[in-house]
């Protein structure tokens, strides 16, 4: 087969890269498997909880998980804007534990890292299997990855970078490519990529800058562009909204960012230092080393320096993002840096911190440029030295060499993993029959309340801004009556509603055991918040009070994303309807 020419048919060629990219996730994240059923640890425990929680709004009450009762006294869980329980990953494995959705999260997305950047190799970069392989597995593997395995969970969809910015590149002379990465950042929405999504749409607009070269290309571009935010906005709406207002209404309190990577001892340790050690001190700087760990290796370096060196200038537009990446993560060095614009006047990065977080996006051609060593530089040899058995021998060393930057990369991923998965396993619990906060017989581990149906009072979540609610503790009815007059006589509850019957001789305030957000509302008088808490304002008489979470805009937004993926698939659906009536027309 030519080097040259991809495998085909195209099915064939990509279910080959997903099984070659399945094999060496499972080898490379098999700490992950061997601590079965261990949870994840810190913040990747947080997303387990959250896992556990949306399981149990559909198995104990059959409902979508919009409201999320067991953290911090109530808080929003759809239009949480770090929820990743909206994302196809979790329903497909909604049959399936926790652990298996974790475990189905992470693969498939290391997975789609791998195919993504050996398409971008070798359909745009032009490079060989080998190369390609170097720049995929350097990059699906990498340790710059360990950020979010088993960690910040919500932060994987860095891994849909390549294909990505693959899809982008072609979207300027195709609009069925600009609406598949309409349909790429629309998912990221769903999967809950409250970073991801905003520094790879950064990302990909310094890619599209290089490419501005006259009118007639920066118009085409621009028209991509809007097909990509019509698609992504449309199909994403029934959160973007929902998300979008709770940005309106709650500013994220946070501490001040003030980071500056303008020490070299810094980029050195981020790139040299072989370590595990997540929580670190890094002297000078205002978070610990797993905030800047992006180690490739000093193989891996000279590899990136060799490709700079002999494909820089066939790829100078790769560079010139590259250095711009590198301009973000230097972070707040002046008032007038980068970062510092962005962090100070441009939403949503009002509401976000650590720019060296972009590291994770100059991952990408840091790998690109490792692939380019193993190809351009045997060429530039065989041009300045002569002799094709030179040329040869360095290819095989070089292939070598990538392999092995690979490999210890991979070994410090794995290594870092041993002690990801390490909390206890889920416990097996006996689902009460009603909702209470602190009751005696709930479960000391959060993770195990939501199948309990108990919850406690405490705040794992950074979206907290009722933790003062005074719920009331024990298996004990969900709703009070602060007036004499009303009387409750039934009260019963979901994760997202609550059923109560009332009497009321006079008009009066029912106080129902959850914290308040603007999302609820109730077909009986008017829901409103009291000291953080949800009540309703109840008419005289005897009523039925049904209340219910329902997120601000979202049935809008429902109808947008309806409309919006049917239209894509529509579009996208016409070229093979075409031919496909073409054929059926007799000559």
């Amino acid at each position: 087969m030519n080097e040259r020419t991809p495998l085909r048919p195209v099915w064939l060629r990509v279910a080959l890269l997903v099984v070659v990219g399945t094999v060496l996730a499972v080898v490379v994240w098999q700490p992950m498997f061997k601590a079965y059923p261990g949870t994840p640890i810190e913040d990747g425990r947080y997303f387990f909880h959250q896992i556990e929680i949306s399981k149990a709004a559909v198995r104990l009450y059959h409902e979508a998980p919009l409201w999320n009762a067991f953290d911090c006294r109530g808080i929003p869980m759809w239009d949480h804007p770090e929820n990743i329980t909206a994302s196809p990953i979790f329903w497909l494995t909604v049959p399936f534990s926790a652990n298996v959705t974790i475990i189905a999260w992470n693969i498939v997305h290391v997975v789609v890292g791998f195919v993504g950047m050996w398409i971008l190799s070798r359909d745009d970069l032009r490079l060989s299997r080998a190369a390609s392989f170097v720049a995929a597995a350097g990059w699906a593997y990498g340790t710059v990855h360990c950020q979010y395995a088993g960690e910040h969970e919500a932060f994987v969809s860095f891994y849909d970078a390549p294909l990505l910015l693959y899809m982008w590149r072609r979207a300027e002379a195709s609009w069925d490519w600009a609406v598949y990465t309409g349909l790429g950042l629309a998912l990221m929405v769903y999967n809950g990529a409250t970073y991801p999504l905003p520094l790879t749409i950064v990302f990909l607009g310094i890619e599209s800058c290089t490419r501005l070269t006259s009118v007639k290309r920066a118009l085409r571009i621009a028209g991509a562009a809007g097909v990509v935010g019509l698609v992504g906005f449309t199909v994403a709406a029934s959160r973007i909204l929902p998300i979008a207002d709770q940005f309106a209404t709650h500013k994220r309190v946070m501490e001040d960012d003030f980071d500056s990577l303008t020490n070299l001892k810094t980029w050195a340790d981020m790139y040299l230092l072989r370590s595990p050690h997540w929580r670190a001190r890094v002297p000078g700087q205002q978070y610990v080393f797993g905030e800047y760990q992006a180690y490739i290796g000093l193989l891996g370096l000279a590899l990136v320096i060799l490709g700079v060196a002999t494909a820089g200038v066939e790829t100078w537009w790769l560079l010139v993002t590259s250095l711009v990446l590198v301009g973000l993560m230097l972070g707040n060095f002046s008032d007038k840096a980068p970062w510092t614009v962005l962090h100070k006047h441009v939403p949503p990065f009002t509401s976000m911190r650590v720019p060296a977080r972009f590291r994770l996006l100059l991952a990408l051609p840091l790998t690109a440029y490792m692939g380019f060593a193993v190809d351009r530089v045997p060429v530039a040899a065989r041009r300045w030295l002569g002799g094709a058995q030179l040329s040869k021998a360095l290819r095989v060393a070089l292939v070598a060499i990538g392999m092995f930057a690979v490999g210890d990369n991979a070994g410090l991923f794995t290594q870092t993993l041993e002690y990801r998965f390490t909390d206890p396993p889920p416990r097996v619990v006996r689902p009460a029959t009603r909702f209470a906060y602190g009751a005696p017989d709930t479960d000391p581990d959060p993770v195990n309340q939501p199948r309990q149906n108990r919850a406690y009072t405490g705040c794992r979540a950074a979206w907290v801004y009722n933790a003062d609610a005074n719920v009331w503790l024990g298996d004990v009815p969900q709703a009070r009556a602060l007036d004499a007059s009303v009387t409750v006589e039934v009260a019963n509850r979901t994760h997202n509603t609550f059923t109560v019957d009332v009497d009321a001789r006079e008009p009066g305030v029912v106080l129902l055991n959850s914290a308040y957000d603007k999302g609820w509302r109730s077909d009986v008088g008017e829901a409103f918040e009291r000291e953080h808490m949800l009540a309703i304002r109840v008419p005289a008489g005897r009523h039925r009070i049904h209340a219910r979470y329902w997120p601000k805009l979202m049935t809008v937004g429902i109808a947008i994303s309806v409309l919006g993926l049917l239209g894509a698939i529509g579009f996208l659906a016409r070229g093979p309807l075409r031919r496909r009536l073409g054929k059926a027309v007799p000559s």
